[in-house]
C-alpha cells in the first residue's frame, strides 16, 4: 500500500474518533472545490459515531427500554465519543459498554438507584454475543486417549456463555426482553450464577447449580485437567455432565505442565 495514502487513513480513523478539530490530523489535505477539510471532516465524524450509538440501541434494547432514549441516547453518545471501533463490524462493537455503565453508575448520583444496571448490560453484551459466534465442531474425545491430564484443556462450547452477578438481572431482562409491558417488577439482590445458551438462535438464560457452573468457569479459563484436579471445591468429577449437556467444545493439548 501506498505510504502516503496508509498514513492518511490512520489520520482520517484518528480525527474520527478524536475531540480535537479534523484539521489537526487532516491539514495535508488537498483544497478542492466545495466542504472544507473541517466541514468534511466533522462529517465523517458524526456519521461514524452515531452509526455506533444506533448499533448499542439494537444491542442493549432492555437498557434502552428502561432508561428511556433520551437518557440511553446520553450513555451511548458518551461512550462512543471515549471508545473507538476496532472493526467493520458494528455488531461486534460495545464490548466494554457494560464496564462503562457501572463506572457511571458509582459516579453519577442519578444511577444511585440502579446499582444492577451494569450487570443487565453484561448479560445483554453476552446473549448478543453469542449469536455472532461460530458453531463448534463436533466433540472428540481422541486427545483422552493420546495426552496426559497435565496436557489436556476442556475448552467450552462457543454457543455457551456464562455470568456471575448479585442481581435477579436474568429476571429483568427475560421481563422486557419482548415489546409487552411487563408491569412492576422485584430485583432482589443474592447470588446468581447465570447461563446462556444460543438454542434456534435465540439466547435461553437460566440460573444453574453453582459447582457446575464454577466447573465451567475454570474450563473457560483455559485450566488443565490436572490443574483443576487440584483446587479446592471444584467438583472435576462432574465434568463428564457438562459434555453430556453440550457445553464442552474441545479438548485442546497443551504443552504446560502442572
Amino acid at each position: 500500500m501506498n505510504h502516503t495514502l496508509a498514513q492518511w487513513q490512520r489520520n482520517l480513523t484518528r480525527m474520527i474518533d478524536a475531540d480535537e478539530s479534523p484539521q489537526h490530523f487532516l491539514g495535508g489535505a488537498m483544497t478542492v472545490p466545495g466542504p472544507t477539510v473541517e466541514q468534511g471532516g466533522l462529517v465523517y465524524r458524526s456519521s461514524s459515531r452515531g452509526a455506533r450509538a444506533m448499533a448499542l440501541q439494537d444491542i442493549y434494547p432492555v437498557c434502552l427500554r428502561l432508561l428511556g432514549e433520551r437518557s440511553f441516547e446520553g450513555l451511548a453518545r458518551e461512550f462512543v465519543r471515549r471508545q473507538p471501533s476496532v472493526s467493520g463490524d458494528l455488531n461486534r462493537y460495545g464490548e466494554g459498554f457494560a464496564d462503562f455503565v457501572r463506572w457511571i453508575v458509582d459516579e453519577q448520583p442519578a444511577f444511585a438507584g440502579l446499582p444492577w444496571l451494569g450487570d443487565l448490560v453484561g448479560l445483554e453484551w453476552l446473549c448478543h454475543s453469542l449469536y455472532y459466534r461460530d458453531d463448534s465442531p463436533p466433540f472428540d474425545p481422541a486427545p483422552l486417549a493420546s495426552a496426559g491430564a497435565e496436557h489436556l484443556r476442556p475448552c467450552p462450547a462457543a454457543h455457551v456463555a456464562w455470568m456471575h452477578t448479585r442481581w435477579s438481572v436474568h429476571q429483568i431482562w427475560r421481563a422486557h426482553a419482548d415489546d409487552v409491558d411487563p408491569g412492576e417488577l422485584r430485583i432482589e439482590s443474592g447470588d446468581y450464577w447465570l447461563f446462556c445458551e444460543r438454542r434456534n438462535y435465540r439466547s435461553v438464560v437460566s440460573v444453574i447449580d453453582p459447582a457446575l457452573w464454577q466447573l465451567l468457569d475454570a474450563c473457560g479459563q483455559g485450566d488443565t485437567l490436572a490443574q483443576m484436579a487440584v483446587q479446592e471445591g471444584l467438583c472435576v468429577d462432574r465434568l463428564g455432565e457438562l459434555v453430556e449437556l453440550g457445553w464442552i467444545g474441545t479438548l485442546e493439548c497443551g504443552s504446560d505442565a502442572v
